[in-house]
């Protein structure tokens, strides 16, 4: 919805205080995705991805190649853009992913479990890069499964539940508002639990 790709059954997402008027709004040049899903060609090599998803952002000539040689930096990827993406490991193609997002400088980064199926190294690599985006004044909105990386990365944590928001504030806050733990400390992922309940989701 923030996107742009869905429409609200109720309620207006805002961009700089007015609503997106459809795809060609420009102010969707500020919003960066990176879906869950890869948004990746496997038979095109990783330049040749990032060209294709910069001219859609109408980045040509100098400007698309500084954007890539950025991106492939910041990911690091730089002396394996020649190769086809369908050779590259899992957590070589969620940062591709990422750097595909960047192109265009978005100063909002939607980003949707950009670590799943990762191995360690990787998902360090990603953090590494979206800490560095936020010290550079990116905003970040990050949903995830994984408590440590809440925990990590944000300033801000909204715990949602069966589409329902059922807490919003810092770490801290969250884990003030949650109370002592008979089990020992309080960490975020036992503050998800108080909030959520134990039992399995479907």
């Amino acid at each position: 919805m923030v996107a742009g790709l869905s429409t609200p059954d109720a309620g207006q997402v805002l961009v700089d205080g007015a609503p997106l008027a459809g795809d060609a709004d420009p102010r969707k040049r500020t919003i960066g995705l990176v879906p869950q899903d890869l948004a990746l060609y496997d038979e095109l090599t990783a330049l040749e991805n990032l060209r294709f998803f910069g001219s859609l952002y109408h980045l040509q000539a100098r400007a698309l190649r500084e954007s890539i040689d950025s991106a492939l930096e910041l990911v690091g990827l730089k002396g394996r853009e020649r190769d086809r993406v369908k050779t590259y490991s899992g957590g070589m193609k969620r940062r591709l992913n990422l750097a595909a997002s960047l192109l265009h400088d978005p100063d909002l980064l939607l980003l949707d479990e950009p670590t799943v199926g990762v191995d360690p190294q990787s998902r360090n690599a990603i953090f590494e890069n979206l800490e560095l985006l936020k010290r550079r004044g990116k905003a970040l909105v990050y949903t995830t499964h994984y408590m440590e990386e809440a925990e990590r990365l944000a300033d801000r944590l909204v715990v949602i539940d069966h589409g329902a928001v059922v807490g919003d504030d810092t770490v801290e806050g969250l884990k003030r508002l949650a109370g002592p733990s008979g089990d020992g400390p309080v960490t975020l992922e036992t503050v998800f639990l108080a909030m959520t309940g134990r039992s399995l989701r479907d």
